[in-house]
């Protein structure tokens, strides 16, 4: 079971093929410092008998439909891929190469970066995400159906990668807040072009520095303070004890307060839902804040879709948004 890549894009090829190509080099060499950084993917039976894992298997890619269509008709114009120079890898040096629509020009580069790490595959599934870089809201959910399909249930979920490399500040931030919010997502990473001229390389430039780890920070609320955000949320401002009355009386919550006091509601858990700043007052009187409201939308998006047992192959067939290609390879 290979890795699913979710990755944003703009108009450069490279912080696709770049990516892929540095994994290759180092799915292929496969040296002590490889397979430790390899290490924690796969299944565990697979590392035991000293398989290769950590494999592409699928990779997803979430952008505007006029990067994907390769024509902007709010602007009535071409919106085509940059040039790009095509390079030898760990270098800047190549011929430079003229763009082209993304969805054709892409799908030929990436297919010969990808003969190094898909484990042996003779294809593999790109998907294009159609998102609205200006709306968080409907770019998140998107992304968080997507991570859903992927992650599935049981022994059926696969391995998510988020590369943060390409793509907006919305797209990016979607990616991020997903990962989060669902705790399905193992790895985030981007890469790094040393200069303008290594911007342009659809090859990794240089081994040292290029990939970047990011540490996946879950925002996990125990589940105490998730009761009282809720009834915070549901009911409004309250004071300590009408607050512990009703936790204590409610079908979900009871047995989590039976033996709380005034006192300790607030010492042991207000207290620290303050200092994190999810909610707001001082003494007796207690409400959710701002802070808790925006977590809770995406929050609440994440759940509404968690649900999911659809494929993400059967999602694509589902959602007018979401397109499967199948990326032959040699």
């Amino acid at each position: 079971m290979g890795v699913y890549h979710l990755m944003g894009l703009g108009r450069s090829v490279g912080v696709v093929t770049g990516p892929v190509s540095y994994l290759a080099h180092r799915y292929t060499r496969w040296n002590p410092e490889d397979r430790e950084f390899f290490g924690r993917s796969g299944e565990a039976s697979q590392r035991e008998r000293g398989a290769k894992v950590g494999d592409i298997q699928a990779i997803v890619l979430f952008t505007s439909p006029e990067v994907i269509k390769g024509y902007d008709p709010e602007l009535k114009k071409d919106c085509l891929a940059y040039d790009y120079i095509e390079n030898l890898p760990g270098t800047t040096k190549g011929p430079e190469c003229k763009g082209g629509k993304m969805r054709e020009l892409l799908p030929k580069v990436l297919c010969e970066e990808l003969q190094g790490i898909c484990g042996g595959r003779k294809e593999c599934e790109l998907f294009w995400c159609q998102v609205d870089r200006r709306d968080i809201t409907i770019t998140y959910e998107r992304v968080a159906t997507v991570v859903a399909a992927v992650a599935g249930t049981g022994a059926l979920g696969h391995e998510i990668w988020v590369n943060l490399t390409g793509g907006n500040n919305v797209i990016n931030l979607s990616l991020e807040l997903a990962a989060s919010l669902s705790g399905k997502v193992g790895r985030i990473y981007y890469v790094q072009a040393q200069d303008a001229q290594a911007e342009k390389c659809i090859r990794y430039t240089a081994e040292n520095g290029y990939w970047v780890e990011i540490p996946v920070i879950p925002l996990s609320i125990p589940s105490p303070h998730r009761a009282i955000l809720s009834l915070l949320s549901e009911v409004g401002e309250m004071g300590l004890e009408e607050m512990l009355s009703r936790l204590k009386t409610h079908a979900d919550y009871w047995a989590q307060f039976e033996s709380e006091t005034p006192d300790s509601l607030r010492s042991k858990y207000l207290d620290s839902l303050w200092k994190e700043g999810l909610v707001e007052g001082s003494g007796r009187r207690w409400r959710v804040s701002r802070r808790w409201e925006l977590i809770r939308h995406f929050q609440d998006l994440w759940e509404s879709v968690a649900k999911t047992t659809r494929s993400l192959e059967n999602l694509a067939k589902d959602v007018k948004w979401l397109e499967r290609d199948i990326l032959r390879l040699k």
